[in-house]
């Protein structure tokens, strides 16, 4: 009885020791949603995450970042007679004629998900919110965002308007390095002013209950009723539409780690429990390691051309990214180097190195020269003789014209002096 005991116990033992080591992968209730390293982009978890889905207002994210790419805050954006009658859904109740400037357009635009303001600020940069759409979709393709096709500035339904989870956290990565676009999707509450057309200010409320929960309903999350509201929260928006149901995207900061989550077509608050899900999921599964400094010496390497000739090659940037606390998979690098001729100017790119983890590179940086390398011993030898006859070569010429030059001075002088010699002897 006592040696099945003790089985028993070994058993359960060795059960949590399992339970234990083993990952604890994120509860994702949304159709489609992805968490990711801000800072590097490398996807921590994901659900459907390519499937493409409608983002409704999730595409204020791109016309924001676009506007202050474009504009200045003070910039005054004038409403054209068509745009406030041109929209529905949500607004700021714009009038044709009144102006405000870029910056309260801009709030108006992501706190309270205007739409006027939307369709204002797209046909103020792109003269016709066709031609600011098409360089919506131009800045997508540059960012890597294949997946998703922009038909207008503010997300209203529209079949062939489309996205995915994983190119909207790359879109939002992109927009959350610029200053202006942090401060304004993290800000809790805005006024904007009287302007020419309204009397009376206008005051809003983030509508992203990450940042702000005015409300009273809650969520579930690791089997405990909370409030939406996040600790770490830094931004970014929220959508809606039948069609797309509830969406979200999000930024958490936390020890210096920053991560994005996408969540896509859900119910009531459910955006807000997978967030809350997956930032916990990253910032306890994951932590942060720097993998090379900037200017770290990575390597010197022989240049054949000619005569052969070391140099060396140093980091472009740091790299840090999130790894696994857990992992028994080691991160290795590679380093890559270019075909090199010589000369190299300075700061040349010449190589890179890849981080790989597994069988997948989680980074790469740039490997640069860090002084200018000119040509082989060789080459500089030969250009030195060169120099060197060349400049006894000049020597000779001038020694010889300057010679020729004394040499009929003298005669001329030797031919005036016999002159007036022999006209004295003919006058005497």
């Amino acid at each position: 009885m006592t040696k099945k005991v003790i089985a028993y116990l070994l058993l359960f033992y060795v059960f949590l020791l399992n339970t234990t080591i083993a990952y604890a992968e994120p509860t994702i209730i949304c159709t489609s949603a992805v968490l990711i390293d801000a800072n590097t982009g490398t996807i921590l978890a994901e659900k459907n995450a390519d499937k493409k889905m409608y983002p409704a207002s999730l595409t204020k994210i791109m016309t924001a970042i676009l506007a202050i790419e474009m504009g200045d805050l003070s910039d005054v954006i004038k409403v054209d007679d068509d745009t406030p009658y041109e929209i529905s859904g949500s607004h700021i109740a714009l009038e044709p004629g009144e102006m405000l400037t870029l910056k309260d357009m801009l709030y108006a635009l992501m706190l309270p998900s205007a739409n006027d303001a939307a369709l204002a600020i797209a046909k103020h940069y792109g003269k016709t919110e066709e031609e600011f759409v098409k360089l919506m979709n131009d800045k997508a393709k540059e960012l890597g965002a294949y997946n998703t096709h922009f038909v207008n500035p503010h997300g209203l339904h529209d079949d062939n308007h489309y996205t995915t989870a994983a190119d909207l956290a790359l879109i939002t990565k992109y927009a959350m390095k610029n200053e202006t676009f942090r401060e304004i999707v993290k800000t809790v509450k805005y006024e904007i002013k009287p302007t020419n057309k309204k009397s009376e200010p206008r005051y809003f409320t983030n509508l992203n209950k990450l940042i702000c929960n005015s409300g009273y309903g809650q969520i579930c999350v690791d089997g405990t009723y909370v409030s939406p509201e996040y600790e770490y929260a830094t931004g970014v928006k929220t959508g809606y539409t039948p069609e797309a149901g509830n969406s979200l995207v999000a930024s958490a900061e936390k020890n210096g780690t920053e991560l994005i989550a996408v969540a896509m077509q859900g119910e009531s608050l459910e955006m807000y429990q997978d967030a809350h899900n997956l930032f916990n999921y990253g910032f306890n599964e994951y932590e942060s390691a720097t993998l090379i400094n900037k200017n770290t010496f990575v390597k010197n390497i022989k240049v054949e051309n000619g005569d052969s000739k070391e140099i060396s090659v140093i980091a472009e940037n740091e790299f840090t990214t999130l790894i696994r606390r857990d992992s028994d998979k080691e991160i290795e690098s590679k380093v890559v180097i270019n075909d090199i001729t010589l000369p190299i100017e300075a700061n040349a790119i010449v190589g890179k190195i890849d981080f790989i983890q597994g069988e997948k590179v989680i980074g790469s940086v740039n490997l640069i020269t860090p002084t200018q390398v000119k040509s082989t011993l060789t080459e500089e030898s030969g250009r030195g003789l060169f120099l060197s006859v060349t400049k006894f070569i000049g020597t000779v010429i001038i020694f010889t014209l300057s010679a020729v030059f004394l040499l009929k001075v003298y005669n001329d002088v030797r031919v005036k002096i016999n002159r007036k010699k022999r006209h004295r002897k003919y006058n005497s």
